[in-house]
């Protein structure tokens, strides 16, 4: 059965939220099609016009109710999925989900205090000179920034990322372990003994979900681990600085 057809109002709020946020027409359409499989806002009926509603409240920042970025071509995610900070402006483009993770595994690295978009928006123009990664379209200034954030995660965070051709899953495990030394090093977890400071890493995530050993994991798995390493991280190092 064929919907009530959208309203004038509805079609209305689709122009002028895209407008305010920035998009194009291009844009408009490509983001009605992603949501409806339709490419005109005067196509839609009421319900489909609700979801692009939200979704473009969502990119606004009023809502959050619809999925996450709506653009998802470009380099493969290799991180697990991270979804915007509450509060924070919420990004799309090609490559907004592969930044946002790295940005996230930055913060559950203890190097970056504001996980917020907004904070991750500051970095890329910094490297890029973009004002926003909704625009940052073109592949070499998002492997500019991409290799800038790995860069500085590496230094920071101590992290050795695997080769380029290495399985999702090595780069997921690289980000635990490098966790995993920062807390050795804050005193946080013992080490079983010197020469195997990651020891007790597998215990701790197989604690978390349930499971035991790294080849029964899902992605979400990882992103659960890494989440609560994130949290126990950060709680040491706030302990460690109230008692300097």
């Amino acid at each position: 059965m064929i919907g009530a057809p959208a309203s004038a109002r509805q079609i209305g709020a689709i122009h002028s939220i895209a407008k305010r946020i920035g998009l194009d027409e291009a844009e408009r359409r490509g983001l009605i099609e992603q949501v409806t499989g339709k490419r005109s806002a005067g196509d839609l009926d009421a319900v489909q016009a609700g979801r692009v509603i939200d979704r473009l409240k969502a990119l606004s920042g009023q809502g959050s109710s619809a999925p996450r970025s709506t653009f998802t071509s470009g380099l493969p995610a290799v991180l697990p999925p991270a979804p915007p900070a509450k509060g924070a402006m919420q990004i799309d483009g090609p490559y907004a989900g592969k930044l946002r993770a790295l940005w996230i595994t930055a913060h559950d690295l203890g190097i970056v205090r504001d996980r917020t978009d907004r904070a991750l928006c500051a970095f890329v123009e910094r490297q890029t000179k973009i004002a926003h990664p909704r625009w940052l379209r073109d592949a070499a200034d998002a492997a500019r920034a991409i290799e800038a954030l790995k860069s500085w995660i590496a230094r920071e965070g101590g992290i050795t990322w695997p080769a380029r051709d290495a399985e999702p899953s090595a780069i997921k495990r690289a980000v635990l372990e490098a966790q995993w030394r920062r807390l050795v090093d804050l005193g946080a977890v013992t080490p079983w003994t010197a020469d195997r400071p990651l020891g007790d890493l597998p215990t701790y995530a197989a604690r978390v979900t349930g499971k035991w050993g790294w080849d029964a994991y899902t992605a979400a798995d990882y992103a659960a681990v890494q989440d609560a390493l994130g949290r126990k991280l950060r709680r040491a190092q706030a302990q460690r600085e109230r008692t300097r």
